[in-house]
């Protein structure tokens, strides 16, 4: 069974995070930081943890004690940081610097919106070689113009190689994108 663990200070932005990844896992949950992130990693053992990259001004960001939380007591653990366009330089270098898989922007959907995986095709694992740079990109919180420069590709060629890996991993966005890549192996 596939889990993912939705870590958010506020149960609304962890209801946000996981309408996008739902479709993708067996088992989507929600958790406050602290004890109750501890006991769910223990006990639900996810294939996946999300963060919120939450930010109150106040010395150092509760996100990161989440990641070096989730990064010491579950370090088998792919972890993303989920943050705005307006964090995603300082976030997305920090995140990497301690130990997660990649950022991810919050809202940022390109895809159609996911549904229920009831009646879904299966998806299949088998992407080109420019699919996978670009979910590469998006696992990095790249947005699709920072990929066309890194590849050195148009803008639309890259949002014609996100459409398509989209349809072949069934994903509904970025997000659950680069969480069915993390289940089906594909990112590591």
């Amino acid at each position: 069974m596939a889990v993912c663990l939705i870590v958010a200070p506020d149960a609304a932005a962890r209801e946000r995070v996981a309408r996008g990844v739902e479709a993708g896992f067996d088992l989507v949950r929600g958790v406050g930081p602290g004890e109750d992130l501890v006991i769910a990693l223990e006990r639900e053992r996810p294939d996946l943890v999300l963060v919120a990259a939450d930010d109150d001004g106040s010395g150092m960001p509760a996100w990161i004690a989440t990641l070096d939380t989730v990064r010491t007591t579950a370090p088998d653990v792919a972890v993303l940081v989920v943050g705005g366009p307006s964090d995603e330089h300082r976030v997305a270098g920090q995140a990497l610097d301690r130990g997660a898989k990649g950022f991810l922007r919050a809202g940022e959907e390109t895809g159609p919106r996911p549904f229920s995986a009831r009646g879904r095709r299966p998806a299949t694992t088998e992407l080109s070689r420019r699919e996978l740079d670009v979910l590469l990109g998006m696992c990095e919180g790249l947005s699709n113009s920072e990929i066309a420069a890194s590849l050195t590709l148009a803008e639309d060629t890259v949002k014609t190689h996100a459409r398509r890996l989209f349809r072949k991993l069934g994903a509904g966005d970025r997000a659950d994108a680069v969480a069915r890549g993390f289940r089906q192996g594909i990112l590591h």
